[in-house]
């Protein structure tokens, strides 16, 4: 019995003498050195370094299985850091920066199976700012895009073919579709034209054959708010 409590003791003081070596904060209450977080089942959860109270280095995330979730490079400000995202099988699906921990500038997004790119957003203070471009899963042509103000679209929107042909634009204003709209053929012919107000189709709207004449014509009521 004496033996087994001098063992237990022992490895007590090696468990402190461990966590010591992490997660330690100055005479001025800053973290410094290695810092690392646990999940409750015992799995870490990140792992990194701080100078001053300010990231350092790499910061690595992983998920409950010890999966690989994430790593952040910060840059000597601890202030702006590099994101890659991954998927449970390794695959990157999101790139971009981050700064005072929001995203900022250009972010990447891609397929978790086939690595294709789907979509590149312009970000400001962790909204979209700027455009937003969807890309088809399939062949990586570019689908759809559109311009964003602070997270809601706002501005010109384009959509595209399989084979990348114009098929629509049209214009956003508070989140909703405002304005002149066009639609058209995979030949490149005007096929419809109409407008839009505050998300609503209103005024007169005309359909078009690929000759060009009109084939249908309707006309919305205008809306007021």
């Amino acid at each position: 019995m004496k033996r087994y409590c001098i063992i237990l003791v022992a490895l007590l003081l090696s468990v402190v003498a461990i966590a010591q070596d992490f997660n330690q904060t100055d005479s001025k209450g800053r973290r410094q050195g290695a810092w690392r977080d646990f999940y409750p089942n015992g799995q870490l959860r990140y792992e990194g370094e701080f100078k001053n109270d300010k990231c350092k280095g790499t910061f690595r995330y992983y998920d409950e299985q010890g999966n690989l979730k994430a790593t952040n490079e910060f840059d000597k400000s601890g202030e702006k850091a590099l994101n890659k995202t991954y998927a449970p099988n390794g695959r990157v699906i999101a790139t971009g920066y981050y700064l005072n921990q929001k995203k900022d500038g250009e972010w990447k997004y891609y397929d978790a199976l086939s690595g294709q790119l789907r979509l590149v957003e312009d970000n400001k203070e962790g909204k979209v700012h700027g455009w937003s471009r969807i890309y088809n899963p399939q062949n990586g042509v570019l689908a759809e895009e559109t311009q964003f103000v602070e997270g809601q679209p706002e501005g010109q929107c384009k959509k595209y073919s399989d084979t990348g042909r114009l098929i629509m634009e049209c214009q956003y204003h508070d989140g909703l579709l405002e304005g002149p709209t066009k639609t058209y053929y995979p030949s490149t012919a005007l096929k419809e034209e109409g407008q839009y107000t505050k998300g609503k189709k209103s005024g007169t709207w005309k359909t078009y054959n690929e000759d060009g004449d009109v084939i249908a014509e309707e006309t919305f009521g205008e809306f007021v708010y």
